[in-house]
This record gives C-alpha cells, sequence and structure tokens, in this order.
C-alpha cells in the first residue's frame, strides 16, 4: 500500500512540474510575440508618457529618427541621465508603431564627435571628483530628431526634468502646423516687442502675432490675449472683442486694473488704471478692481538691512497661491506646485449668465488684505511695517468663464451705418474666457531666465502661463506633461556628498587649497557613511529574502512531517 501512494505521489509531482514548465514555455511564448504590459503606479505618471504624448506618437505618419549622442562613464548626476533617456525614449518608440527609430551613439571617436557637432549637439564640461581629485572632463549629451527635411536638436540635456515636454514639444515641431494666437496691440501694455519676448520664445507651437483691435479681428485665431493694458480701449474696440468671442473665439484677459513700475525712482510702485475691459467682462459676471492684492502667504523679496547686506524679507504683493484639489484638476492650474501671482488685482465675480459657468482658479488665503490709493508703494519692508487693511480675504484672483456667452452689446453703435459692428446675441457655440486680476507672470520680468543654450527652465509661473493659453487654444496635450517631473531615488546620490563636492567645486574655483582639501575629507567621509548604507540594504536583499523563502519552506516541511505522523493507513 506504501509503495502505490508513493507512486501516486510521484506521477502527481511529474504531473505538476510538467504542467508548471507548460505554463511558463506558454509565458515565454506570449511575452516573445506581443508587447509587454507597462505600468505606471506614481501619481503624475512619472515614468510613463502622457496621454498627448501617446497619441502625438502613435499617429506619425512618416518615420521619426531620434539619434541621442551621450559619453559614457560621466560624472554624477549625469551617469545616471542616460539611462533615464534610454527609458524615456523607449517609451515614445514603444507606442509609435515602428514609426520612430531610436539610436543610441557614445561619441568616442572623431568621426562620431564631428557627426555629433553636425547635428547640433555640442561637447559640454563636466567636473569630475576623482581619487580626491577635482578635474574637468568633456562629454556629449543631447539629442537630435530627424523627420521628413526638418530637424529639432536638444543640444544639452541637463537632467531628465521636464524632457518628455520638451521631446513632445519637439515632435509637435516636426509634424505640425502652428496654431495661430493673437495679442491685442497698443494701449502701453507690453508687446512681442518689448516686454513679451521670453513669452514669444517659449510659445513655439504657436504663430504669435499682434491684433489690432480697431480692426475686425481674425476669427481663425485659435486664442487673443489681452495683456496688461493701461489705457482704455474705445468702445468699438471693445465691440470688435465681443464680436470675435460671439463668433466662437477664446479671450484671455491678463490685468487691465493697475499699472506696475517696477524702476520707478522711489521704488517699485503700483497705481490705479481704468481700461474700460468691465464694459465687456461685466456682462459675464466679472469685474476688475483696481487694488493691490496682499497676502501674509506670499513670496520672499531682498531688502537692504542695517548693515547694508541683502536680506529676504515676506513680500505680501506676491501671493502664494494654496490651490485646492479641484482646482489643481482644472487644465489651467494641473498640479501646479504654489504658483505665484505678483501685483494681482482682485476680481468681483456675481451671478453667471443663463447657460454659462464660472469657476475660480485662485484665491488669496484668509490672511489677505488690499492696497489701495493714487500710488501704492511696493518697496521690500520689514514684515512688520506691513499695514493690513479692514479689506480682509480671502479674494478671487483668476477665473475661467465657458459656456454660450451673451453679447456685452445688444445692438450695434448705428445699425444704419454699413460700418455697423455686427455680432450675434450669444456666442456661437461654448467658448472659453479667461480672467487674470495680473498679467505680470506673463511679462519678461517674471520669466525664468534662460540657460547658457539659451532655453527658458519650466517654473510654475511659466506653466501657468502656457496652461492658460494652451487651454484658451484648446490644446491641452502638453498640460499634463507639465505637471511631471523626474526624480531620482533618495539612495542615488545624498545630499551629504552633493553639498561637499559643491563645496570642493567653489573652493577649487577660488584657489582656496585648504578649503578643497577639508571638502573632499568630508566627501570621504559621507561616501563612507553612504556605502555602509547601501551594504546593509544589499545584505539585506541577497540574504534575507532568501533566509525567508528557506523558513517558509522549513515551516511547511514541519508541518508534512507531523501530518505523516498521524497519518493511518
Amino acid at each position: 500500500m506504501s509503495s502505490k501512494l508513493q507512486k501516486r505521489a510521484a506521477s502527481e509531482s511529474m504531473l505538476f512540474l510538467a504542467f508548471a514548465g507548460g505554463i511558463l514555455i506558454l509565458l515565454n511564448v506570449l511575452v516573445a510575440y506581443f508587447p509587454s504590459p507597462r505600468v505606471d503606479l506614481t501619481r503624475n505618471g512619472l515614468f510613463s508618457l502622457a496621454d498627448g504624448s501617446e497619441r502625438l506618437a502613435s499617429n506619425l505618419n512618416d518615420r521619426l529618427e531620434i539619434t541621442a549622442y551621450f559619453t559614457e562613464n560621466l560624472p554624477p548626476p549625469f551617469n545616471a541621465t542616460e539611462r533615464q533617456v534610454r527609458d524615456l525614449l523607449s517609451e515614445y518608440a514603444a507606442v509609435s508603431g515602428g514609426q520612430i527609430i531610436v539610436t543610441f551613439v557614445n561619441p568616442d571617436d572623431e568621426a562620431k564627435q564631428q557627426a555629433a557637432r553636425a547635428d547640433g549637439v555640442q561637447p559640454v564640461a563636466h567636473q569630475k571628483i576623482e581619487e580626491d581629485q577635482v578635474a574637468v572632463v568633456e562629454g556629449y549629451r543631447g539629442m537630435v530628431l530627424h523627420y521628413l527635411d526638418e530637424t529639432r536638436t536638444i543640444p544639452v540635456i541637463q537632467d531628465t526634468m521636464g524632457l518628455e515636454y520638451i521631446v513632445t514639444s519637439a515632435i509637435k515641431e516636426l509634424v505640425g502646423e502652428r496654431k495661430p494666437v493673437g495679442i491685442v496691440g497698443g494701449h502701453a501694455g507690453p508687446s512681442l516687442a518689448q516686454g513679451l519676448t521670453s513669452l514669444k520664445s517659449v510659445l513655439k507651437l504657436y504663430d504669435v502675432r499682434e491684433v489690432d483691435a480697431t480692426q475686425e479681428i481674425d476669427t481663425g485665431l485659435a486664442a487673443l490675449l489681452i495683456i496688461g493694458p493701461q489705457e482704455p480701449f474705445s468702445t468699438d474696440e471693445l465691440r470688435r472683442i465681443d464680436q470675435f468671442v460671439m463668433r466662437g473665439g477664446s479671450l484671455g484677459v491678463f490685468g487691465g486694473a493697475l499699472a506696475i513700475d517696477l524702476a520707478g525712482q522711489t521704488g517699485p510702485s503700483g497705481r490705479s488704471v481704468d481700461s474700460r475691459l468691465d464694459g465687456l467682462l461685466s456682462a459675464w459676471g466679472v469685474r476688475l478692481v483696481s487694488k493691490i492684492v496682499a497676502d501674509a502667504q506670499c513670496s520672499r523679496a531682498p531688502m537692504r538691512g542695517p548693515m547694508g547686506f541683502q536680506v529676504l524679507v515676506p513680500y505680501p504683493p506676491i501671493p502664494l497661491l494654496q490651490l485646492t484639489e479641484e482646482q489643481l484638476e482644472h487644465p489651467v492650474m494641473f498640479r501646479l506646485a504654489s504658483p505665484m501671482l505678483p501685483f494681482v488685482a482682485p476680481l468681483e465675480v456675481s451671478d453667471a449668465p443663463a447657460g454659462v459657468q464660472i469657476t475660480v482658479l485662485a484665491s488669496s488665503s484668509q490672511d489677505s488684505w488690499t492696497m489701495s490709493g493714487p500710488t501704492i508703494s511696493l518697496e521690500p519692508r520689514n514684515p512688520r511695517d506691513w499695514q493690513m487693511t479692514s479689506d480682509a480675504g480671502p479674494f478671487t484672483l483668476m477665473v475661467a468663464i465657458e459656456g454660450e456667452l451673451p453679447s456685452a452689446y445688444v445692438a450695434p453703435m448705428d445699425e444704419k451705418s454699413p460700418n455697423a459692428i455686427q455680432a450675434p446675441t450669444s456666442a456661437e457655440g461654448d467658448v472659453r474666457v479667461l480672467v487674470s486680476g495680473t498679467s505680470s507672470f506673463l511679462e519678461d520680468a517674471f520669466m525664468p531666465p534662460p540657460t547658457q543654450q539659451g532655453d527658458i527652465q519650466m517654473n510654475a509661473a511659466l506653466a501657468l502661463a502656457l496652461n492658460a493659453i494652451d487651454w484658451l487654444a484648446a490644446d491641452s496635450d502638453l498640460i499634463a506633461i507639465r505637471a511631471k517631473t523626474v526624480e531620482e531615488p533618495a539612495l542615488d546620490i545624498p545630499d551629504s556628498v552633493l553639498a561637499a563636492e559643491n563645496t570642493a567645486r567653489a573652493a577649487a574655483e577660488e584657489g582656496d587649497q585648504e578649503g578643497v582639501n577639508s571638502a573632499l575629507g568630508e566627501r570621504r567621509a559621507a561616501i563612507a557613511s553612504w556605502d555602509a548604507k547601501r551594504r546593509a540594504y544589499r545584505w539585506v536583499n541577497t540574504l534575507g529574502i532568501p533566509f525567508l523563502v528557506a523558513l517558509f519552506g522549513l515551516f511547511r516541511w514541519r508541518q508534512r512531517s507531523n501530518k505523516k505522523k498521524t497519518l493511518k493507513l
């Protein structure tokens, strides 16, 4: 009887092994012939493409060739950049259906280096700390995109933060026509030639042009922007703008209640202006108020201290927005981290017209107040010197208006005139209007400074400006991408090592050899501590998991042994 049981157990074991082996073979075949599933559990989808990027890559009509030039063994943190770029570009290739061909080149000889330079990718100097010495090595880290007869070059990849946005923008430039966006000229506001040059440079996906509001406005514009006017609009101009919106156009109004002078002889100041835009906006449930909102939850600004040194102090005229979860999901504010609205006027919001929705996108905190007067001093000062008024917040700072808006003008100015400005009594379909109490975040003074390569680094203020224009132009593919960042895991390079390396570089630039030696000593100690931590994690991973498996096997063996002892035949 015992022999029969043993044979039966052996047969069952062989059958189980054959069944398990068949499953493994089948899984290998499926993986070989079908794309492997990709799962990204991070909140912002940090390690996968946004829907807009996937849609763009999967709809390419011709082959797109991407050549990435990366020198091997670059010093930290650039040694991890190539791996991250490979992962990102493999995502593009995977969803393109074979239309995106990615090639990585290590420019380790003169021919490859000449090819990189011909494609616009230039060598970059890197500081490298090795064997307690600070050295400079040259290397390449850039890419070029070829599509039909067009080329776009990313000459230097600083890091992978925002790289998907840069690559997708470059592809959109290569394959798509630019949408026209108009900016109303005149009225003593900033212009494309002066004051909005940085904004124009980042709007590469749009054909940005100046518009004369005294003439009929082209309905082919994807959006019309009014930015920081300081002189009043004529009734004719307001009717032209109303006519554009009633014909289905999108309108962005940024500022119009204040004039800010940052270079005044007595320091920065503001004053109220009457742009007459309320004659248009009030019909849609919004009015501009000629005051400046100050907020205890604010940015900081430099102030000259008693010893002549510059110190950073709280600066209430630049509120830091604390957005709700609902506001963070709106395309204009999509997952922005504490954006700022400098020198912003409050908005008065009344009941929306029938069929129209007004959404508050940004408000000041409960610890805010307003400043008013003929001239409002904006000079940084001791926090105790800011005088809170009885006009307490929160205040509405930005709104989105959507729906079939009614015309602000019931009848033409002169119905009998052949030049009468005719407009429908209500919008021809749902339209979009965005109203902000400030234009400062669109202007050159508040745009992030360009890098050495001429690019402008993405920050919350720039993302807000681009999101607003994309939403008005109904081109939301890039909005979700701007919210994404790629961050290195915490164990890659400890802060203590980075701080010591920065100190060593700074001392080397100043010729302070003693400071270099001291910083390198701190770096050695930090690396020793880091290595000890990594060894601990390695031993836990190497021995801990097998130990747990062995412990579980021992437990099961004891269970089966006890079961055999109690088994009665």
